[in-house]
This record gives structure tokens, C-alpha cells and sequence, in this order.
């Protein structure tokens, strides 16, 4: 069965109990960032650097807590990036060791050479003090799922927008066409 959630981690059908299965995020590259910068402040820096347009969507909440959450998609079969804090005030969405700050998500497949120029420019960030690959362990899934969440309720609500938008252009070339035909109607 063909993935019906695009540009998505939720990709797999099971056919017994046709229930949507999360995959194993294989082809997910999970950078962990350890930066003092602020949430925009960062993502500003990864979108000069890396010539991308990470743009902030709604907060992560994860036990209760709002975490920052950008989001950029360089179209279908391509890229998707993931920007996202792991710290609320004193809380931490997940405790990692060496401390990090944040977590750089890259969907789909990343060739070597694009993967090592990303890792590349993103140490040459003033005020990043590390960036390094991590490892996807059980432990992390629950971050990663709850993540891939978040991107599927923002996808959907910015669909609803867009059929909204789409409902209310429709409605207005109506009018117009309506008004033109009573206006030529006219002796």
C-alpha cells in the first residue's frame, strides 16, 4: 500500500491489522547540538549556513511541556529538516550525555558527501559548541515518534488552511463572475 502520509516518518501499512506502523528511522540522520543561542537565533544560523528556510511551527509538547519546533521541506522526494529544542526552562525532552540543546533531523536519504558538508558548516557556527551524529537507540524512538507527530498535526492543519484558502478564492471568482453576468444584464 502506498505511503498516504508524504514528506512524513509514518510510512509503513500493516496489512493484518491495518494499523500504521512507525518505521525504524533508518533513513533519519539525528544531529544532536549542544548551543547556549536561543531557538531562532540558531535556526537563522543552520538556514545561512546550509541555504535552507527552517521556519518555527508550532511548540512540541511533550509531558506537558512546550518545546520549539522548526520545520523545513525542500519538496516531495527530497530533504525534510527538523529543528527541534530539547530544553524548556529546566525541563529536557530527553537527557543525553554529553548535554545537548537541540536536535538536527534530517528525513530521506542524505548522501555522505552533503551529510559531511552539513556536519562541516554547522561547526562553523559562532556560538555552536558541538554538533555531532548520534546513534538511534529504543530510547531515542519515543523522542523521534513524538517528533514525527508533531510534523503530522502541523501538516495537517497547514493542509486545512490551504483548503480553506482554496474554498474562499473559489468563492470569490463566483462573486465576480456573478457580478460581470448581472452587470451585462443590464439595459
Amino acid at each position: 500500500m502506498p505511503c498516504l502520509l508524504q514528506n512524513s516518518y509514518f510510512c509503513a501499512m500493516n496489512p493484518r491489522n491495518k494499523k500504521i506502523q512507525i518505521p525504524s528511522f533508518g533513513d533519519t540522520t539525528v544531529i544532536g547540538i549542544n548551543s547556549s543561542m536561543v531557538d531562532y537565533r540558531l535556526a537563522w544560523n543552520i538556514n545561512n549556513k546550509l541555504s535552507i528556510d527552517l521556519a518555527r511551527y508550532d511548540d512540541l509538547i511533550f509531558e506537558g511541556n512546550p518545546f520549539s519546533f522548526f520545520y523545513y521541506s525542500a519538496g516531495d522526494n527530497y530533504n525534510v529538516y527538523n529543528l527541534v529544542s530539547l530544553t524548556y526552562r529546566e525541563r529536557m525532552l530527553y537527557a543525553f550525555t554529553p548535554r545537548l540543546d537541540y536536535l538536527f533531523l534530517i528525513q530521506n536519504h542524505l548522501p555522505a558527501e552533503k551529510l559531511t558538508h552539513i556536519m562541516r558548516n554547522l561547526r562553523e557556527i559562532e556560538g555552536l559548541g558541538h554538533a555531532f551524529l548520534l546513534e538511534k537507540d529504543k530510547n531515542l524512538r519515543q523522542v523521534l515518534e513524538t517528533i514525527a507527530d508533531s510534523e503530522q498535526r502541523m501538516m495537517d492543519k497547514k493542509k486545512k488552511r490551504n483548503d480553506i484558502n482554496e474554498i474562499r478564492r473559489q468563492m470569490r471568482e463566483e462573486e465576480i463572475q456573478q457580478k460581470a453576468f448581472w452587470a451585462g444584464a443590464k439595459p
